[in-house]
């Protein structure tokens, strides 16, 4: 089968949110492009509410995709669950804790991500702030989490971000771990039931021999 999978040819379009370039999608690509040469992707960046439409509208075979509501007809695979961490200014008194409660962060200008771009974590982050009793005071909303860290980074805000993010290494921004339990950040890989191409089956092949977690870990 393995070498059948070798003279796959054709393209596939991929979707992918962008902290997917922080944490799985760069290992898979390289397996990819060493297992299957003659196959072209195509990747776009797009936020997980857009990736959605495409894919009910065949517009992207795959993508990438931070979100727990799966449409009907499509499957999917974890490809990665991290942690989420306060990202606050480097010079913020906050900075030098090893750990932050997330009550913490009250009554800090909170710079969070887009309703519009990712309803799940935005409503799971204002819930995970109400559960510590408190309601953060959002003073920006924007499309990106490398956004989110510049804005922190300027010193403008504080935020709760997706922990792969201290791999972009942004100047003045400082990531502090948090106490207690945070609802996981979840990378699922998403795609269209039937109909399954030889390229995008390659392709989910190399996802799931790929991802640095499995399911419940």
């Amino acid at each position: 089968a393995r070498e059948v999978a070798q003279g796959v040819s054709g393209q596939l379009r991929v979707g992918f949110a962008g902290t997917v370039l922080y944490r799985g999608l760069p290992q898979i690509l390289r397996g990819f492009a060493q297992r299957h040469p003659r196959l072209k992707l195509v990747l776009r960046e797009m936020s997980s509410s857009d990736q959605l439409i495409d894919l009910q509208h065949q517009r992207l075979e795959a993508g990438f995709v931070h979100t727990t509501r799966v449409p009907p007809g499509c499957s999917q695979v974890l490809v990665s669950r991290q942690a989420f961490v306060a990202c606050v200014p480097a010079g913020h008194a906050l900075a030098r804790k090893r750990r932050l409660a997330p009550a913490a962060l009250a009554g800090q200008p909170f710079v969070a991500i887009s309703r519009a771009v990712s309803p799940d974590y935005h409503d799971r982050l204002l819930a995970l702030c109400a559960d510590h009793g408190f309601e953060p005071d959002v003073r920006f909303e924007l499309r990106h989490w490398l956004s989110v860290v510049s804005v922190v980074a300027q010193g403008l805000g504080v935020s709760l971000v997706p922990a792969a993010l201290q791999q972009a290494g942004l100047p003045g921004a400082a990531f502090v771990p948090l106490q207690g339990d945070s609802p996981p950040y979840e990378t699922h890989c998403l795609w269209r039931d039937g109909g399954e191409s030889a390229a995008l089956a390659a392709f989910l092949d190399v996802v799931r021999s790929q991802r640095p977690v499995a399911p419940g870990h």
